[in-house]
């Protein structure tokens, strides 16, 4: 048996040998054990693989279907070729199965399955088919307040969850939230813990940077270490970006958005006119959510008995039209640019890791669905021609759009950062009770609100 396979199963206890499914398949079995595949490799049988849903520095997320319960799912392909002599990558992906397996809740991703070839491992998940958080929303005729609480209750009990399990996801955003299915009262369900983090204790901390620029944390940037509060700040950009449509933040570096943070007593804007119709209570939860001291954070807990999220005086009048207008050029051109994106991962994976044409069809290219490229054209020409009123909102698709960081250059970014971490524990502290006039003043800031999303 390979070394990987008795690395995974001392570490996690997982069982592969499952009796009764590999007495199905005793041809496949006695191929495998011919051709020197892992045990677990008869696995694969049972699936019948789809399109390509991502692709990253490691593999690909395929949909796929189960042959013996006919259910859809996803499967993460990980080549142990890129993962070879890189043991922080390894590290992550034993962490991910350990932390999957532990977690049961109805607004967290579920695991199904992981199997190994000579050459790959696979991880099945539940497979979420009701779109991203932001495009529902988009798909919608009305959207209120109410929407926006119940929607931020689920990730707030997920989070809760993972919280009291001593677990840290540490990359929460828009992206990562999916609905289950496509009909209208789906449950949300958090997905990918490929960064999560389980803390030996309540109050261990992590040392290693990890996130998405634009919803990771102040304290995550420094070497001070972060813990479970640091998915409470990601949770409060979500709940601003989700009642506005664009993200509080502008930075394109980690020194640019520690910068951003404290040049102000709040380390957010409510801009007019797109706060205009908010709360005073949904602003006073989102400033409680980014208070820069990790130790004065709220919990999750402490969060979901906030006024914003129990009373029943919250806002019934329809946002929707504002949030369309931070949503709608993103998507337009993140639509349009995905599949190129998409195929140009895996084609340098294909020729970065020397998969042939042998037949290995598991890291294969979408087919294009019309001209992807004129779409991009068009999407860059209406940006660029839009109405001078609307220069700063243009500016901040434009500032989204650009290429993610990796997250060896983020880490990179990060160690170079840490030299200015005074200028993020060092700001005022915020205060959660903040009052009309304190945020009229802030209203008048200049409207700067874009993300730089990793």
């Amino acid at each position: 048996m390979p070394k990987e396979t008795k690395l995974i199963n001392s570490e996690f206890d997982v069982e592969v040998q499952d009796p009764e499914r590999l007495n199905g398949h005793p041809v496949a079995k006695f191929i495998n054990k011919l051709s020197g595949q892992p045990e677990s490799y008869v696995n694969r049988t049972n699936y019948i693989f789809g399109r390509t849903l991502g692709a990253g520095s490691f593999g690909v997320v395929r949909q796929a279907r189960k042959l013996s319960t006919n259910e859809d799912v996803a499967i993460k392909i990980l080549l142990k070729k890129a993962l070879q002599g890189n043991n922080i990558q390894l590290q992550m992906l034993y962490e991910e199965l350990s932390i999957l397996q532990k977690l049961s809740h109805p607004n967290i991703v579920s695991f199904k399955d992981w199997f190994e070839s000579k050459d790959k491992f696979y991880i099945v998940t539940q497979l979420a088919t009701g779109g991203e958080l932001f495009d529902r929303i988009l798909s919608r005729g009305k959207f209120t307040e109410i929407d926006a609480v119940e929607i931020i209750v689920q990730i707030l009990g997920a989070v809760e969850y993972i919280h009291s399990k001593n677990v840290v996801h540490r990359d929460l955003k828009p992206e990562n939230v999916l609905y289950v299915d496509k009909s209208e009262n789906s449950p949300l369900v958090i997905a990918d813990f490929g960064i999560a983090k389980q803390l030996k204790g309540k109050e261990d901390l992590i040392y290693k940077a990890a996130g998405s620029l634009g919803y990771v944390a102040p304290e995550v940037l420094t070497q001070d270490g972060h813990g479970k509060p640091c998915d409470i700040w990601s949770v409060g950009v979500i709940t601003y970006t989700l009642l506005c449509g664009y993200s509080p933040f502008i930075a394109e570096s980690v020194e640019g958005f520690m910068e951003e943070c404290t040049a102000s007593r709040y380390p957010v804007t409510f801009h007019m006119p797109y706060w205009d119709n908010i709360s005073i209570d949904a602003k006073r939860f989102i400033l409680k959510a980014l208070i820069l001291d990790p130790t004065d954070r709220p919990t999750a807990t402490e969060l979901l008995d906030d006024p914003w999220i129990t009373s029943k005086r919250v806002e019934t009048s329809n946002i929707l039209p504002h949030v369309k207008k931070g949503f709608s050029l993103r998507k337009k051109l993140r639509d349009a640019i995905e599949i190129v994106k998409l195929n140009n991962r895996i084609k340098r994976l294909r020729n970065m890791y020397l998969l042939g044409d042998d037949g290995d069809n598991d890291i294969e290219e979408n087919s294009p669905t019309g001209s992807c490229l004129d779409g991009i054209t068009r999407s860059l020409h209406d940006l660029r021609f839009q109405p001078q009123k609307k220069v700063a909102e243009l500016s901040k698709e434009q500032m989204k759009l650009k290429s993610a960081l990796t997250k060896e250059a983020f880490v990179q970014i990060v160690k170079a950062a840490t030299k200015n971490k005074h200028k993020v524990l060092g700001g005022e502290e915020e205060e959660s009770d903040s009052t009309g006039s304190e945020e009229t003043k802030a209203n008048n800031q200049e409207s700067n609100s874009k993300d730089s999303n990793y």
